[in-house]
């Protein structure tokens, strides 16, 4: 075995994520996976043999055994509070949208303030959070969380800054991440962080996934709009305006493709979608202009054109209003 691969042997990481009743079954198995596909990239580069492991994954529960989730499907827990082994390096804990309960049971508040010291991360996935919030761990640190639960537990705990729009946050060795699949964004981070950008974008390609929603990339995506409530032919022109930023998107020219008036055009679409037509070509304009920035390497002026902004000095400003990083920047750091 090479020196290299021995050093991989060596730095063995212990992943272990802590669910209970209720839990969403995504938050644990998402970011899990994620892990085991690292495992599986490193054997498929020939840096570690075939039968290693530089990940091991387990499941903590109350009690071990059985854990029922939200959805009803049951999972097995390996290890309960009290007979965890020493060797943890990431402690998880999953999320439960719709089990408030969960989030202040006082035995496992209680129970993960004491393994702080003993683990290098502590990571919370979607409300998750909550969980981290009650036992005092994100107590004067940045978090984030489920954008549906910002609010919440902003006004629940007001000693934690939420940063209601991350896909997730680290603040030095404690990680929130935002809802569902942000906690395979964070993980993919973290997998990143351990053993490099290569490792890590060859687990995305394998579970095809993108590699990556960065941790400052707003939850929000630019193509995951409300669709219009009722109409279908609303939904389709916004499915139309996505396929065709380029085109001649203002007021006038929409409502005559939708046959109305521009004033009530204007009026159905904020009622259907919630924002303005002027907003969401803009927003939708912004999305295609960071796709077109880091599949290819055209110039800013060409993307811009192809996107449909004026020029490049509007689409800098857009991505100042919305994203506070320039063009130039985004390319460069998540690229």
């Amino acid at each position: 075995m090479t020196h290299a691969k021995q050093a991989l042997t060596q730095q063995h990481r212990h992943i272990a994520m802590v669910v209970y009743p209720d839990c969403e079954i995504v938050d644990v198995t998402g970011p899990m996976d994620v892990f085991f596909f690292a495992n599986y990239a490193l054997r498929l580069s020939g840096q570690i043999a075939e039968t290693e492991s530089v990940y091991s994954l387990s499941l903590i529960a109350e009690q071990a055994g059985p854990v029922k989730t939200a959805s009803g499907m049951r999972i097995l827990a390996d290890y309960a509070y009290d007979d965890v082994p020493g060797d943890i390096d990431t402690l998880m804990v999953t999320g439960a949208p719709f089990s408030v309960a969960s989030w202040t049971d006082r035995r496992l508040s209680r129970w993960l303030p004491g393994m702080m010291p003993k683990v290098r991360r502590m990571v919370s996935i979607c409300t998750g959070a909550f969980v981290l919030a009650e036992s005092g761990l994100l107590n004067h640190r940045k978090a984030t969380t489920h954008w549906l639960f910002c609010e919440q537990l902003a006004s629940q705990y007001r000693n934690v800054q939420i940063l209601p729009d991350k896909i997730f946050v680290r603040d030095g060795s404690i990680y929130t991440s935002g809802g569902v699949t942000a906690g395979i964004d964070l993980a993919l981070s973290l997998v990143e962080e351990d053993w490099g950008w290569e490792v890590a974008a060859s687990v995305a390609r394998g579970m095809l996934i993108f590699m990556r929603r960065p941790g400052g990339q707003s939850q929000f995506s630019g193509f995951a709009f409300n669709e219009a409530k009722t109409r279908k032919d609303f939904r389709e022109l916004q499915a139309w305006i996505v396929s065709h930023p380029e085109e001649d998107l203002s007021v006038e020219v929409l409502a005559d493709r939708m046959a109305m008036s521009p004033r009530n055009f204007s009026r159905v679409f904020c009622h259907e979608i919630g924002m303005t037509p002027a907003k969401f070509v803009e927003r939708t304009r912004l999305e295609a202009s960071r796709n077109m920035m880091l599949r290819t390497d055209l110039s800013m002026e060409s993307i811009a054109g192809k996107c449909g902004f004026n020029n490049a000095e509007q689409m800098r400003r857009t991505f100042q209003r919305f994203l506070n990083i320039s063009p130039q920047e985004y390319r460069a750091n998540f690229k």
